[in-house]
């Protein structure tokens, strides 16, 4: 019974004592999104022609990520200077943020080429004649796409 308490007090203690992300740091799921989301802001300061008011959007982009996940610069830097310091946790991070940029990008590249298919069909629908349906009732005798024809006088 002795032994079962001291190998239970050990694996207590083996347990605690394991080192975790502490608390005031951003946790790695809660991160990755931030990142992701960081990330994303980047990319789309890329696309400025003009550097200085591509600052002064992106920071006001950062704001709105930081509010999102309820946030601060502070602890921002705080969280990657941590991450930082410790790369295998950083990887896994990346390695996550990575897959699922590449899966929007998928995704996206699907929905521009499915929006390309419908504006060229719906050109080709543009082009192409109205479809002339023939109505059940349709009789012999009848003219049931009202064509005339118009009888001039020979001279």
């Amino acid at each position: 019974m002795k032994r079962f308490f001291v190998i239970l007090i050990l694996c207590a203690l083996f347990y605690a004592c394991k080192p975790g992300i502490p608390k005031d740091i951003i946790q790695p799921d809660k991160m990755e999104k931030v990142l992701h989301d960081i990330h994303i802001v980047d990319g789309y300061s890329t696309s400025f022609a003009n550097p200085d008011s591509s600052k002064k959007i992106i920071s006001s982009l950062y704001k709105g990520i930081y509010k999102k996940f309820g946030i601060d610069s502070a602890l921002y830097n705080q969280s990657l200077d941590y991450y930082y310091k410790h790369p295998d946790v950083m990887k896994k991070m990346y390695d996550n943020i990575s897959l699922n940029l590449n899966k929007e990008k998928e995704d996206f590249s699907k929905m521009i080429a499915l929006e390309n298919i419908k504006t060229s069909l719906s050109g080709a629908a543009l082009l192409a004649p109205p479809a002339k349906s023939l109505d059940s009732t349709f009789k012999m005798g009848t003219n049931p796409l009202k064509m005339y024809t118009i009888d001039y006088p020979v001279q």
